[in-house]
């Protein structure tokens, strides 16, 4: 496996963003550029965009090394063969799409945005339709906050993700008060072509973790975390603390 950041040549920052992809969907696209293949190859790669300074730069791990393109980016990749141990703590990032699947009336299994059936399960409680929407729950006095909801029900989210892939999310701290694991940036997206358009939501967890099955953890970390891959979730990013 092969850990990867392309950036844009400093030198040749306009002529990178007029290259750079502008939406989700074409942004993965984009990104087989520097992965030259078959029609019918399989993505091998999983990434994370993260901004810095208003500049784009893509963290990659892949199956295969990344070739630039274009002289307008560059691209530094190194072995990726992570050496973990029981009970090491690490410090993570991770933008993840948090779902959950259900049986719908006809007995298929559908994927479910983990706030948005909080939402649905919270109006249904109050008496509201299936129908109803969240505004429509005019009771602000016991309304739990949208915030509140993202913390709760996607923190869960995680700890179940965690427990399939070889460790534990610290969430307090025992020392101080203040929560360890960070969730922010619940966002709702759309991707693909117009007639096709995919609907997912992304979330942005940070925090420490504690390796608790090592063979489990590296395999989480060179094949991503849940669902929305080729739209950038999934890349968990680890550092010792």
């Amino acid at each position: 496996m092969y850990f990867s950041v392309i950036t844009p040549e400093e030198r040749l920052l306009r002529q990178a963003a007029h290259e750079l992809a502008q939406s989700s969907y074409a942004e993965h696209q984009w990104l087989w550029k520097f992965f030259p293949s078959s029609a019918d190859q399989t993505r091998d790669f999983i990434f994370r965009r993260h901004e810095l300074d208003h500049i784009p730069r893509f963290y990659v791990v892949s199956k295969r090394p990344p070739t630039a393109f274009s002289e307008a980016w560059q691209v530094q990749s190194r072995n990726y063969d992570p050496q973990l141990q029981e009970g090491q703590r690490l410090s993570f990032q991770l933008r993840a799409n948090p779902v959950i699947t259900r049986k719908n009336d006809a007995g298929k299994s559908q994927r479910h945005d983990v706030v948005m059936q909080a939402k649905k399960q919270l109006l249904a409680e109050h008496g509201l339709s299936k129908e109803a929407k969240w505004a429509d729950w005019n009771d602000e006095s016991n309304k739990p906050l949208l915030y509140e909801l993202v913390q709760k029900h996607c923190a869960e989210w995680l700890n179940g993700v965690a427990k399939r892939n070889g460790f534990e999310v610290a969430l307090t701290d025992e020392k101080e008060p203040q929560r360890k694991l960070q969730v922010d940036a619940y966002e709702q997206s759309k991707a693909g072509k117009r007639d096709h358009n995919i609907r997912f939501s992304a979330v942005d967890f940070s925090g420490e973790l504690l390796v608790t099955n090592p063979e489990l953890f590296h395999l989480a970390l060179c094949n991503g975390l849940g669902h929305a891959k080729a739209f950038g979730c999934g890349l968990l990013l680890v550092r010792r603390v």
